[in-house]
């Protein structure tokens, strides 16, 4: 809407008005009366292409002696006649109301003083058919003067009279009229062509509104990516685990600070989110411990790594002893995502050193494995008993395994590594995942016999539930602004400092704040 009516205003703006005037000329007429008593009115030839006739304009471009030409007011003039009132209108256009009603003023003086010449024309014209009809007459009565009886001469002589007595009468009547047509209105101040800019303005406003509505409507329509976690679960066949708000923010913010968002003391929607996700993978999968996840996505676009490895970073922050495995093997992102910490569990992979081993990371709790054959595909590489065996020691291991696994559709990687889990997370974006690339994703994983806990719906916007909980429970001054005094709203975790019992940044306070023992998920089917 507001670029049709910025385009109408400039439009406008650069548009050169256009206005016109009309003048009306009253063409004189006289009664002629003929010898039987019947009247007719006589008026001269008053024809309309008259007045756009070279003679006409070129006597009123004269007149005006602004340099207009003839041609000029012969494309900006319109002429109607009005044969019962007798009266000629002349309507001019010009560039401001003065110079419309100059032209037509000139116009139609132009007009007036033409006519005399067409008068004495049409006198003429009697004059000569007179001429005739007396021509014809002497030659009827020199038949007469021989045969006195002849019935068709003398029926001939009758009509040649009566015919001869109409034109006297007419010319009679014409020559009475004296000037044959007068202005009987002179052109007042022309008005502006067209619309008033206020109303074209608000046509404007609606034509763009209509348009607008039109266009998303339409848009909608063509839209063929998932929109809503309503959307997602009938789709997918499988329930929302969680609406991941704020990935873009959360992920510019980790490749500024180096630092996971999940580690922060400050809550944010983000956090939050990935908060409610490890929830709801715990409660699909029980309460038994030694659970392996795979997180995948539906399509390459998708955050899949930064949210494996948040939600495995808050696996480890909730107090489980968790390893995340690099299982995409043709694009590892978990070194950047996890890099090595100071923290050292005296645990390393010995028999599996050729496979990169176990590494601790700056996250508590929380370790990371690489797998590597660079002699294999890697999609032969995971389907090796080697690898299977890494999976299952890890399981031992650990309370929670959470393995980075490629987009499904991308390779056969992501069902390998899901016939090794309790459960799989299938991660899509909204308005960026194909509705029919997230429906194809999560039948080939069925197709697979791969358990597919549920969808985690990423790019959703946030809403005022999020925002609460993101800022519930930081310290107001009486204004309401955050108290400086209080350093946890913005305090992240000091990757070297050792979980204490009872510290508010600790394992053991998160663990008691947001144990998931105690806490209470979102509902998981949507």
């Amino acid at each position: 809407m507001l670029v049709v009516v910025a385009g109408t205003a400039v439009y406008l703006q650069r548009a050169v008005p256009v206005y016109e005037s009309t003048a009306t000329v009253q063409i004189r007429s006289s009664p002629a009366v003929g010898s039987e008593g019947e009247s007719e009115v006589v008026t001269v030839d008053a024809d309309p292409e008259l007045v756009s006739s070279p003679e006409v304009l070129g006597a009123a471009a004269h007149a005006l002696g602004d340099g207009t030409s003839a041609a000029t007011l012969g494309g900006v003039t319109e002429v109607s006649f009005v044969p019962e009132a007798a009266t000629m209108s002349v309507t001019v256009q010009g560039a401001d109301p003065a110079a419309a009603a100059a032209r037509a003023d000139a116009v139609a003086a132009a007009y007036v003083a033409a006519l005399p010449a067409v008068l004495e024309a049409d006198v003429a014209a009697l004059d000569a058919r007179a001429d005739a009809l007396r021509d014809q007459l002497g030659d009827v009565q020199a038949v007469l003067r021989e045969s006195r009886n002849d019935p068709l001469a003398t029926a001939e002589r009758t009509s040649i009279v009566e015919q001869y007595q109409g034109l006297v009468t007419q010319r009679s009547a014409l020559t009475s009229i004296g000037k044959p047509a007068v202005v009987l209105e002179a052109a007042p101040p022309g008005e502006r062509v067209g619309l008033p800019p206020t109303v074209l303005l608000a046509l404007a406003a609606l034509a763009g509104l209509v348009a607008g509505i039109g266009l998303a409507l339409a848009r909608r329509g063509l839209d063929v990516t998932v929109r809503t976690p309503g959307d997602t679960a009938e789709i997918a066949a499988a329930p929302v685990l969680a609406d991941l708000y704020g990935v873009p923010a959360a992920d510019r913010e980790f490749r500024r600070s180096a630092k996971l968002p999940v580690t922060s003391r400050h809550a944010t929607p983000f956090t939050e989110s990935i908060r409610e996700l490890r929830t709801a993978v715990r409660v699909s999968l029980g309460d038994e411990p030694h659970k392996v996840v795979v997180v995948t996505a539906s399509d390459p676009h998708a955050p899949r790594a930064f949210i494996a490895a948040n939600l495995a970073a808050s696996f480890a922050l909730s107090g489980r002893p968790t390893v995340v495995l690099a299982g995409d093997l043709r694009r590892a992102e978990l070194s950047e995502l996890l890099p090595a910490g100071g923290h050292d569990d005296g645990e390393r992979a010995g028999d599996d050193a050729e496979d990169g081993g176990l590494r601790p990371t700056r996250v508590p709790n929380l370790r990371v494995m690489t797998i590597q054959d660079n002699t294999m595909d890697p999609a032969d590489y995971l389907a090796t008993t080697q690898v299977r065996a890494v999976v299952e020691r890890l399981r031992r291991e650990a309370a929670v395994v959470v393995i980075d696994a490629p987009p499904v559709l991308a390779a056969a990687d992501a069902t390998i590594l899901g016939g090794y889990a309790d459960g799989v997370v299938l991660v899509a974006t909204a308005g960026k995942t194909a509705r029919e690339v997230l429906r194809e994703a999560a039948d080939r994983l069925r197709i697979n016999h791969v358990p597919l806990v549920g969808v985690a719906l990423a790019g959703v916007k946030g809403d005022r539930r999020m925002l609460y909980a993101s800022t519930y429970g930081i310290d107001r001054t009486v204004d309401g602004s955050p108290d400086p005094a209080d350093d946890t709203a913005g305090a992240a975790l000091d990757p070297d400092e050792e979980p204490r019992p009872g510290d508010d940044g600790s394992d053991a306070a998160a663990a008691g704040a947001r144990s998931d023992d105690t806490e209470q998920p979102w509902p998981v089917g949507r």
